[in-house]
């Protein structure tokens, strides 16, 4: 699915206005998987072949203005096919009364005050899909009976799906995505220990992520050695009396460079193989998504130089996900609790004015 170019969206809307008629745009939510495939796939709800019901939360900050929901499109996992499927089932919108990490484990209390059923209990037939793709295109859409006015400002969203009853079968939907977190690394390379080896540093967690562990690991120093890692905020530019990058070599040092700013460092004493490791955690809230951090690595050596430190290349990785979703769900639809968990959710597509 190709997203429409946001100057020929709003001109389309101004001629709807125009004429009459209500500007309908298409959403999908999270933006990120407009034409990207999940890493996963859920059969909650439609495709347990039992009662099922779930909450899935999407941030306010996946909405950039108030909007009116009219119709939802789910997508088909990507390379999978399906058939048609009858479900008993409906459909409520409702705002967040709590924050993203403050979805809990019981329904009720995440459901807020403007809840709407917006599809009362009907039989909805879900459609097949023959042709493999990946992503899946979304499916046609729903409509909705009830239009739900909703401004993000207010908090969150809630699409929360009750399917009384459902045929045997699968109908798998797509859901978000695991990222990478790839080291790209920064400015000039790392100068020579006295072991004739470049000090490296590097990033050891491969998904950074909002609320989970990151941890930086800097290698071939000197066994036993005194290793510094520091973090910083820029890579370029005027810092503290320096221009980064900075040669070191005035300070006695050639070949070294300081790359980033120390907005913080922190000390280790390098193991036998001359690797040390330094963990951290990510802050716990979504808006850490897209954040840079930037690292470099240096260790006392007296016999490398006259200054007796060497310095890694500088590196960056992103904090990529989790996606700002959650979902509560529950095998049933008799049970007040549910099964609670943050960063997955389907990929949905609001049809929105």
């Amino acid at each position: 699915m190709q997203t429409m170019p946001m100057v020929y969206r709003h001109a389309l809307c101004l001629f709807a206005v125009a004429s009459g008629l209500p500007c309908q745009t298409l959403l999908p939510v999270p933006a990120s998987h407009s034409n990207q495939e999940g890493t996963g796939s859920t059969n909650v709800p439609f495709g347990r072949s039992t009662p099922t019901r779930v909450q899935y939360a999407y941030d306010a900050a996946l909405f950039s203005s108030p909007v009116t929901i009219t119709a939802v499109a789910f997508r088909i996992d990507g390379g999978a096919t399906a058939l048609p499927k009858v479900v008993d089932c409906e459909l409520r919108l409702s705002t967040m009364p709590v924050s993203l990490l403050g979805l809990g484990v019981d329904f009720a209390a995440n459901r807020g005050l403007d809840e709407t059923v917006v599809l009362p209990r009907q039989l909805l037939t879900l459609p097949g899909l023959a042709t493999v793709a990946s992503p899946s295109p979304f499916s046609p859409t729903i409509p909705l009976a009830v239009p739900f006015a909703y401004n993000p400002r207010n908090g969150g969203l809630v699409l929360e799906i009750i399917v009384h009853g459902q045929p045997p079968g699968a109908y798998s939907l797509d859901v978000t995505y695991v990222c990478d977190s790839p080291d790209l690394a920064i400015g000039p390379l790392a100068c020579l220990g006295s072991n004739a080896q470049p000090l490296r540093v590097e990033s050891a967690t491969t998904q950074v992520m909002w609320g989970r562990p990151w941890v930086a690991r800097v290698s071939q120093a000197q066994p036993g050695a005194l290793v510094l890692l520091a973090l910083g905020t820029i890579d370029t530019g005027p810092w503290a009396g320096f221009v980064l990058p900075q040669n070191l070599q005035a300070a006695g040092a050639p070949g070294c460079f300081l790359s980033i700013d120390i907005a913080g460092s922190w000390f280790a004493v390098a193991a036998g193989d001359g690797s040390a490791t330094f963990p951290f955690v990510i802050p716990n809230t979504p808006s850490a998504i897209g954040e840079w951090i930037r690292f470099q690595g240096a260790a006392f050596d007296s016999s490398a130089n006259a200054l007796g430190i060497v310095t890694s290349q500088a590196q960056k990785v992103q904090v990529c996900g989790w996606e700002p979703v959650a979902r509560v769900w529950s095998n049933g639809i008799a049970a007040t609790f549910g099964t609670r968990e943050i960063g997955l959710s389907a990929v949905v597509r609001f049809t929105v004015q």
